[in-house]
């Protein structure tokens, strides 16, 4: 089972390894009950990295992924056949469960004295790799502050990147979305003295209104090195399926990765991975459950 994850460095290629180890159970391993792996029978799962949510889903739509981590705002889009999958929706996408919240994090060097989104306007700013997640919803968010494409002086690069060309000086800020604490701009703010740049309340609204999936959140004041409380805008991450895997499988990945013996790893194992839980697996889905996650939902209670 291929799992599309994103860049190395950032918050998903970590959890899609988690889940990956979690559901899998190759031929011969020690069963549940023994000490060995809870994951389905026979399936050997593998987190692939890719550059993001929008690379996954047409990845998907290709056949060469099973599964991806996933936007819940992108993946309403590719269903729909809007934005970038303008008269191309991808109609096998299913939903497995929904993962934890990302936010979106506007990171820009403290020295420039920025103190809006606004202040944007002309200068250097990276939006994420194309075929990411973070681009589509960065473009909608400098969007809602009056900022086109002619506006900014764009770069498309990693996040990892981005923070390289902040500290030389020949990048004023970035937008990155991910599970907060983010590791990489924990150790960004350990270095060198940064930002995060709040979206206003109206701004968030009008957000919240055209894009599936988006909640307000506020960044806590310390959570990174120097940095005030700030507030801001969350996308649900999404374990997202095909509609041709088998429902015996989803189902069976589904009890594994919510089983007692998993917990722990998942809590150890990133602090985005510790915000799974069955609890909110079902909170602002963007796509139709897949039947061997609604299998598994109905037995657990979660669906009537």
């Amino acid at each position: 089972l291929m799992i599309g994850a994103g860049p190395i460095g950032g918050t998903y290629f970590p959890v899609a390894s988690l889940i990956a180890t979690a559901i899998s159970n190759p031929p011969g391993g020690r069963p549940c009950d023994a000490g060995g792996s809870c994951g389905v029978p026979g399936l050997i799962a593998e987190a692939i990295a890719t550059q993001g949510s929008v690379e996954n889903i047409k990845r998907m739509a290709e056949g060469t992924l099973d599964a991806a981590l996933a936007q819940a705002d992108i993946a309403a889009a590719a269903l729909a056949g809007d934005e970038i999958f303008a008269g191309k929706p991808v109609t096998s996408l299913r939903a497995a469960a929904n993962l934890f919240p990302e936010t979106v994090h506007v990171v820009a060097r403290r020295d420039r004295g920025f103190d809006s989104i606004a202040d944007l306007r002309g200068r250097p700013i990276s939006l994420g790799e194309l075929g990411s997640g973070t681009l589509p919803l960065a473009r909608a968010l400098l969007s809602a502050y009056g900022l086109g494409r002619r506006d900014i002086v764009a770069e498309y690069i990693s996040p990892q990147a981005a923070t390289y060309k902040l500290r030389e000086g020949t990048l004023d800020a970035f937008i990155m979305v991910a599970g907060q604490p983010a590791p990489l701009l924990v150790g960004l703010a350990r270095q060198f003295e940064i930002e995060l740049l709040p979206v206003s309340s109206n701004v968030s609204e009008r957000l919240r209104r055209e894009r599936p999936g988006l909640v307000t959140l506020t960044t806590p004041a310390g959570m990174y090195q120097g940095v005030e409380a700030c507030d801001s805008i969350a996308v649900g991450s999404q374990l997202v399926i095909s509609s041709t895997v088998d429902e015996e499988i989803v189902y069976g990945s589904l009890r594994a990765l919510f089983h007692p013996s998993v917990r722990g790893r998942l809590d150890r194992g990133h602090p985005a991975a510790a915000s799974i839980s069955l609890e909110t697996a079902l909170d602002g889905l963007a796509l139709p459950l897949h039947p061997g996650a609604a299998r598994f939902y109905r037995e657990r209670g979660l669906l009537k």
